[in-house]
């Protein structure tokens, strides 16, 4: 296959993903609309490519390549794309790269740029299977957990939306149980030692929603939702007293008062999902 790769945008990952590339011995071209950020690639023997777009604003790489000047060139090409976009995006781009015989995955980067190179480096790909097979030695570059995630195009990014949700809401609940355990003068430690031996209990917990929710089973629970609800209440009451932000705490209130409001306080946890999926 060939092994000439292009980076097209050198942020912190553009430039993590075309030093992984290098690393890897695979021909790099990086470009970007600013050339001086190319400068932190080009001198460990990445080329720096002449863009014909240069100059010209682009909210995004799809906005960038989707252009008469440029779509010929791309002709007979492979075009993964990394970057962050909905599904929406991803079936967009497809439908725009077909027609003109550009063969096309979507990606989503679940690391840090310092991720990226490394064994635990993780990028999810949607699109056809056998693309991705063809040219997962490329991909592997950027880490060993290149994970094919379905022939839909839109599912890397629905899992990267998916998981984005998920683990932004625990680091979000992280800091705020920081906040009160400084502000009561505990020790930040033990706090963390906490989270860690609940570690196990949250996995049993998700897996239960997991069921339930597969089964639209909520009854027969351990705490109903009138209970949950004492939670985030104590939350503001704590933040409203001590002048400490509650933005976290009252959308959950919320939900949970929604789903009482409509007579299911009794009902288990796993009911929210019912709540949000309507607006």
């Amino acid at each position: 296959m060939n092994q000439k790769v292009a980076v097209i945008g050198t942020g912190r990952m553009g430039s993590a993903l075309a030093a992984a590339l290098l690393n890897k011995g695979f021909a790099t071209t990086v470009w970007n609309r600013t050339a001086a950020k190319t400068d932190a690639t080009v001198p460990v023997g990445s080329a720096r490519g002449e863009g014909y777009s240069r100059g010209r604003g682009a909210s995004g790489c799809g906005d960038l390549l989707r252009r008469p000047e440029i779509e010929p060139a791309l002709r007979g090409k492979i075009l993964v794309q990394l970057s962050s976009g909905t599904p929406d995006e991803a079936r967009q781009m497809q439908s725009w790269a077909g027609p003109l015989g550009i063969e096309y995955l979507d990606g989503a980067i679940m690391s840090y740029p310092v991720g990226i190179g490394k064994p635990e480096g993780t990028v999810l790909y949607s699109g056809s299977e056998e693309l991705f097979k063809r040219v997962k030695p490329v991909l592997l570059a950027f880490g060993d957990n290149a994970t094919f995630a379905g022939d839909e195009i839109g599912h890397a990014s629905a899992l990267d939306v998916a998981a984005l949700i998920w683990a932004m809401s625990a680091m979000m609940g992280f800091l705020e149980g920081y906040i009160i355990c400084e502000a009561e003068n505990m020790p930040v430690e033990r706090y963390m030692q906490l989270v860690k031996g609940l570690m196990p209990v949250l996995e049993s917990l998700v897996a239960d929603l997991y069921a339930r929710v597969r089964a639209k089973d909520y009854g027969n629970t351990q705490a109903a939702l009138e209970t949950w609800a004492v939670g985030p209440r104590e939350v503001i009451g704590w933040c409203k007293a001590h002048l400490v932000d509650h933005s976290i705490a009252d959308p959950q209130l919320l939900l949970i008062e929604k789903a009482v409001a409509a007579g299911k306080g009794q009902a288990d946890f796993a009911y929210l999902y019912e709540v949000l999926k309507r607006v």
